[in-house]
């Protein structure tokens, strides 16, 4: 990103929730299984860790890495290349809404960033694809073929953690708020982005995000979404772990 891009008017978007209607990180995990069914039987593996996060032993970020077991042995060449593949299939999911506004901000010069906590091997790339001046996303390590439990050098790209990433980008001050810039967020975990920004745009927030009043004023957006209830929703993400939704067309 351009130093002239840094000084200008600032666009943040979350992508999970905000972009697209869907957490990628399962819908990738189906993209993969679909083509290795054997795959799922890793998933086993994670399952087995649950009970470990719900006792408060692992975090969200080592569940996080124990998610990723099912790309297994794989080597990074694949992976890279699973993830443009994904990306270019992702694109056709985002909100018509989101990206006319993605649009707008890039027309009026606005450095226009997506800060995801979904891996970077295929944020970068749909990040690419939608003309985003840069990504930040949960960097995996490709060092070799994929561990059990692949390592996040950066940790896990949420919350606060986004905040302390753009501050070393140089895009938001060390304290207080940039002028002239705005966040789109779908998740109460981005509170800290959006309160680091000007102007808060909130997209299908739950109740209780609406009701925070440290975003008292924010703009709401609606896009509609591909379930009608939360159950809906639930039921088709565990369709989406098992590799059991076709998913070019979402």
């Amino acid at each position: 990103m351009t130093d002239e891009r840094k000084e200008g008017g600032l666009a943040l978007f979350d992508m999970d929730g905000t972009l697209l209607p869907w957490d990628t990180q399962y819908v990738f995990s189906c993209f993969v299984v679909q083509r290795h069914p054997w795959r799922r039987l890793l998933l086993l593996f994670y399952l087995a860790c649950l009970p470990l996060f719900f006792l408060g032993i692992w975090d969200e970020t080592r569940m996080k890495r124990a998610f990723l077991c099912y790309l297994w042995r794989l080597p990074p060449e694949t992976v890279l290349q699973y993830g443009r593949e994904f990306a270019e299939l992702a694109d056709a999911w985002v909100y018509p809404e989101l990206r006319e506004r993605l649009q707008r901000h890039r027309n009026s010069g606005d450095a226009c960033i997506m800060v995801s906590a979904s891996p970077s091997f295929y944020a970068e790339p749909l990040g690419m694809l939608l003309g985003f001046d840069a990504v930040l996303g949960t960097d995996v390590a490709l060092d070799g073929r994929m561990p059990l439990m692949p390592e996040l050098p950066l940790g896990n790209n949420k919350g606060k953690v986004k905040v302390e990433r753009l501050r070393n980008m140089g895009v938001l001050p060390e304290s207080g708020i940039r002028e002239g810039s705005i966040a789109y967020s779908d998740s109460a975990a981005d509170v800290p982005m959006l309160l680091a920004c000007g102007r808060q745009v909130l997209v299908n927030p739950s109740r209780k995000l609406k009701e925070n009043a440290r975003l008292d004023g924010a703009e709401c957006l609606y896009p509609p979404t591909p379930w009608k209830n939360s159950l809906g929703k639930k039921w088709k993400i565990a369709l989406f772990v098992i590799g059991m939704i076709s998913i070019s067309g979402k």
